[in-house]
């Protein structure tokens, strides 16, 4: 196990159309929160080991062994100690790495990948290079690491159990906000603190239909609800399962249930009379 910190200072090229690694640090020093502070560089960290809070402005998430998270220019932000707490990290800046962010759709929302394990022997390694090698090895380190994340949204995870945490995170949250109008995926990430493509891809290879159609299934069962137990404006209905627009409503309806909701309210009468 290290017992001290390493650093490397990576020498800087003008490329606006590359990434410039900055700092590539084994940090061994235990973190004690006094505050938010800023960093100018946008920051990716790897836990390899312990437990520790990444502090945001009104957010306060774990971290653990084999978690990934970012820090971004002019957002606040302060790591702490929890139990033998360990990590790594990369700052950067650069054009390109704007654009593998914005791909990725990593932000101050979304910032923590979990269970990145994998990653540790690659960025151990790299930290190692002698040090004028450490510009090749810190990008190589922080392009690999943006490759993995992206292969990590768009693979099943191989750990059965984490996926059906995830997928019940995504079933209880729906079930509990489907009325919410302005729900969204981005809304939906922000909340359960995780990346909305890597929820989507999790919930679709585990589920079968992706958090949309979900959500839609959902609100039409409650419609169907309403109209058993005696509402008659469908506007009304709609409004109440998060369909501000009543037509949108009516055609989502009878997509899933293959009548309008007037011809449904009306087989409900129907087969209630006496």
């Amino acid at each position: 196990m290290v017992k001290q910190n390493i650093c490397r200072f990576v020498p800087r090229e003008v490329n606006d159309h590359s990434i410039h690694t900055v700092h590539f640090v084994l940090e061994t020093k235990e973190q004690v929160y006094t505050g938010l502070h800023l960093k100018s560089l946008y920051t990716v960290y790897l836990v390899t080991q312990g437990e520790g809070k990444f502090h945001t402005k009104g957010e306060i998430r774990t971290v653990t062994e084999g978690d990934v998270f970012f820090s971004f220019p002019s957002e606040p932000f302060a790591i702490e100690s929890v139990s033998d707490f360990q990590y790594m990290y990369i700052s950067f800046l650069g054009a390109r790495g704007n654009r593998l962010l914005d791909k990725l759709s990593i932000s101050p929302k979304t910032p923590i990948m979990k269970s990145c394990k994998d990653l540790a022997t690659v960025w151990k390694n790299g930290i190692c290079f002698h040090s004028e090698l450490s510009d090749i090895a810190s990008e190589a380190v922080l392009l690999y690491t943006f490759a993995y994340l992206g292969e990590q949204m768009c693979c099943f995870p191989s750990h059965e159990d984490g996926a059906n945490d995830v997928v019940s995170m995504i079933q209880k949250y729906v079930d509990e906000h489907f009325s919410d109008s302005e729900f969204s995926l981005e809304k939906l990430g922000s909340e359960l603190k995780y990346n909305k493509k890597y929820l989507s891809n999790v919930f679709k290879r585990h589920v079968g239909v992706g958090i949309v159609e979900y959500l839609h299934t959902v609100r039409i069962q409650h419609a169907c609800t309403m109209l058993k137990q005696g509402f008659t404006s469908i506007s009304d209905v709609a409004l109440r399962c998060g369909y501000p627009d009543a037509q949108y409503f009516s055609t989502v309806f009878k997509r899933k249930m293959a009548i309008s909701p007037r011809e449904y309210l009306a087989l409900v009468k129907e087969t209630s009379s006496p």
